[in-house]
């Protein structure tokens, strides 16, 4: 008796789809979808980062750049014998954004609830240091 695959028909669609490598519809999968906010004072980033946890996330502010970074491992909990197939495994992401003006990275903050991360850059005049500055995930 042979056994058909029963992620055959999946595999055929997305065989079929246009994608390549890990890019799928044109999203790339190891980068994260941003939205940049320009206020009176400062920006505000929101970045979706559903199933990381706060502890795996990385928020860096260098010289007008504010750089987003996250990874995950999956928890292997045994009983592989059950799995017909296991592609969950480590994940990682990472987002570079050029901020369009000069912000005072020591007073920046981040937040992260329900999967997405909101980094708040108030910003500085132009007179005032450039340092990087590493940005706690509350």
């Amino acid at each position: 008796m042979n056994r058909s695959n029963p992620f055959d028909e999946i595999e055929q669609f997305f065989g079929r789809t246009p994608f390549a490598g890990d890019r799928m519809w044109g999203r790339d999968l190891r980068s994260a979808d941003v939205d940049v906010a320009d206020y009176d004072d400062e920006f505000v980033v929101m970045a979706d980062l559903p199933g990381y946890d706060r502890e795996d996330i990385d928020v860096r502010a260098e010289g007008g750049h504010l750089t987003i970074s996250a990874d995950r491992d999956t928890v292997d909990e045994g009983g592989d014998e059950r799995y017909l197939r296991r592609e969950r495994r480590h994940e990682s992401v990472t987002r570079s954004i050029d901020l369009p003006a000069a912000v005072i990275e020591q007073e920046a903050s981040a937040t992260y609830q329900n999967g997405v991360l909101t980094v708040t850059l108030p910003k500085e005049s132009p007179d005032e240091d450039d340092d990087r500055h590493r940005i706690d995930v509350e």
